[in-house]
C-alpha cells in the first residue's frame, strides 16, 4: 500500500524556534506529540543549503552527491553559478527512488532540482536569471511542465513586487516569496495530491542574515511558519489526503554571528599565487579560495604540482599563525575527507576562527562589509562544521511515525534513508541510515 509523506524545509530553522512553536496553533494542531530529534540533527560540511538540500534528500554526504558548494566553482561572478540543476547530484535521490515504485512526486522551491525528470509538479529554487526572463519562460527552463507553469502563473499575484525585472535581489525577497510558495504549494496539492511533496521556505535563513541567529525578527518568521502549516494541512484535508500524510518539519544548517567577513585571495595574490587587473578581475591564479561563508575550499590550478601545494600550505599556515586573518583550522583534501566526507577537486579546507566569514575578492579592501544581499556578509551565517552553532531541526507526525518518541542527536544523511523506509523504496546508495525508532 502506498503512503504518502509532506517534508517541509525551513531553511536556517534550529531547535530554539521550535521551542517557541509549540506554542502556535497550527504546530500544535499537527506535529505536537510526533517524534522529534531533541538535540538538533547534525548537518553536513560545509553547512550550506544546497549541500546540505541534497544531502536530505539523498542520505549521502556531500563529497559523494558532489554538490561541496551553492555554487560552481568560478573566479568570476558566483551569481551566475548557482547550482539550480539537479544534474549535478552524482547519486540517485528520494524522488527517483519514489518514482520507480509508482508514487507521484512534487517538489517546490527544494534546492537543486531544476530539470529533476523524477518530479511530477515541479517548481525548483530559481529566481528569473537570465536576461528577458518571464516568470513562465524561466520556470519552463528549470523543467516545470506547462500544468505546473499554469499553476505558477496563477499564483504570480503573491510573488515580491518588481519580480519582473529577474535576479535574486528581485525575486528572492522574503518573506512575500514563501507566501507565494506555499500558495504554489497548496494549489499543487489541491488539484493533484502528489503523494511525496517536498517544500522549501527561506525566511528564518534571511532574518538571520540580517539580523543575527537571534532578533525579534524571529517572532514574525514563527508566525509565518505555523501559518504555512496551517495553510498546507488545512489544504490537505480539503483534498481528503491528510489522514494518510506524514508530515515531516526539518531545516539543513542553523547559524552564527559574525564581526567580520576577510577576502582571503587577497593574502594569496600578495603571496603570489593569483594575478589581477586594475580593476580586480582575476587574469591567472595558481590558487583560489572560494568561499562557503564560514569555511573555503581552496583551489589549485595543477594539484598535482607538489611544490605548489607546498608552498600555499605555507602561506596558509604562517597566515592561519599569525591569528588576525579568520583561519581556525586548515584541513588538507585528505583530512576533510576523512572528517567530513568532504571532497571534490580542491586542495585545502578553511575553517573559520568562529566569529569571520571569508570573501572571494582578489583586491582590497581586506575586509569586507556587511551586505545582507549575499548571504556570507549578513550579521550571521553559517558554512562552519556541524557540530557549532544552534542546530537544524527534525520533528514528525502522522500515521506511519510513531508518537512521543525522541531522540537526542540525528544525522542529516539519515533523512532521506528514513523517508525511504516509511516508503516502502530503496536507496542503496545513501550513507545514512533510517531512523527506526521512529517509525511504526
Amino acid at each position: 500500500m502506498k503512503k504518502r509523506i509532506l517534508v517541509f524545509s525551513a531553511d536556517a530553522m534550529v531547535c530554539e524556534d521550535v521551542d517557541a512553536l509549540r506554542q502556535l496553533p497550527n504546530f500544535q494542531k499537527y506535529l505536537a506529540g510526533g517524534c522529534e530529534v531533541t538535540g538538533g540533527m547534525r548537518t553536513i560540511y560545509p553547512s550550506v543549503t544546497y549541500p546540505a538540500h541534497v544531502s536530505m534528500v539523498t542520505g549521502c554526504y556531500v563529497g559523494k552527491h558532489g554538490v561541496t558548494s551553492n555554487f560552481n566553482f568560478t573566479t568570476t561572478n558566483k551569481d551566475t553559478q548557482w547550482l539550480w540543476f539537479s544534474k549535478n547530484i552524482h547519486v540517485e535521490d528520494i524522488f527517483a527512488a519514489a518514482k520507480k515504485q509508482g508514487y507521484t512526486t512534487g517538489a517546490i522551491s527544494w534546492p537543486v532540482t531544476a530539470g529533476n525528470p523524477n518530479i511530477d509538479w515541479l517548481m525548483a529554487e530559481y529566481w528569473m536569471p537570465n536576461p528577458g526572463d518571464t516568470l513562465r519562460s524561466s520556470f519552463a527552463d528549470a523543467g516545470s511542465s506547462e500544468a505546473m507553469l499554469d499553476i505558477i502563473q496563477r499564483n504570480a499575484q503573491y510573488l515580491p513586487k518588481g519580480y519582473e525585472k529577474g535576479g535574486k535581489k528581485n525575486f528572492m525577497q522574503w518573506p512575500q516569496i514563501d507566501d507565494f510558495n506555499i500558495r504554489v504549494a497548496c494549489d499543487v496539492i489541491r488539484e493533484h495530491a502528489p503523494e511525496v511533496l517536498f517544500v522549501h521556505t527561506g525566511t528564518f535563513d534571511s532574518y538571520r542574515h540580517g539580523h543575527g541567529v537571534f532578533s525579534s525578527y524571529l517572532d514574525e518568521a514563527r508566525a509565518n511558519h505555523d501559518r504555512y502549516l496551517g495553510e498546507l494541512m488545512r489544504t490537505c484535508e480539503d483534498a481528503g489526503v491528510a489522514q494518510d500524510t506524514n508530515l515531516v518539519l526539518v531545516s539543513d544548517h542553523g547559524q552564527r554571528d559574525i564581526c567580520r567577513a576577510i577576502n582571503l585571495n587577497v593574502l594569496l595574490a600578495d603571496g603570489g599565487f593569483i594575478d589581477t587587473d586594475a580593476d580586480g578581475k582575476v587574469l591567472d591564479w595558481r590558487a583560489y579560495c572560494f568561499s562557503n561563508a564560514m569555511s573555503a575550499n581552496v583551489y589549485l590550478k595543477d594539484p598535482d604540482d607538489a611544490a605548489l601545494k607546498q608552498a600555499v600550505y605555507d602561506h596558509l599556515k604562517a597566515l592561519q599563525e599569525e591569528g588576525v586573518y579568520g583561519i581556525g583550522h586548515i584541513y588538507t583534501a585528505e583530512e576533510a575527507r576523512e572528517k567530513e566526507h568532504l571532497y571534490g577537486g580542491f586542495s585545502f579546507v578553511l575553517e573559520s576562527d568562529g566569529y569571520t566569514s571569508f570573501g572571494d575578492k582578489a583586491v582590497r579592501p581586506l575586509v569586507q562589509n556587511f551586505d545582507v544581499d549575499d548571504y556570507r556578509f549578513g550579521r550571521a551565517t553559517h558554512g562552519y562544521l556541524p557540530d557549532f552553532g544552534a542546530q537544524p531541526v527534525f520533528v514528525a507526525k502522522g500515521p506511519d511515525f510513531r508518537c512521543g518518541v525522541t531522540l537526542e542527536r540525528g544525522l542529516v544523511v539519515d533523512e532521506a534513508p528514513t523517508y525511504a523506509k516509511l516508503l516502502g523504496v530503496e536507496l542503496p546508495q545513501a550513507d545514512g541510515r533510517p531512523m527506526e525508532q521512529f517509525l511504526r
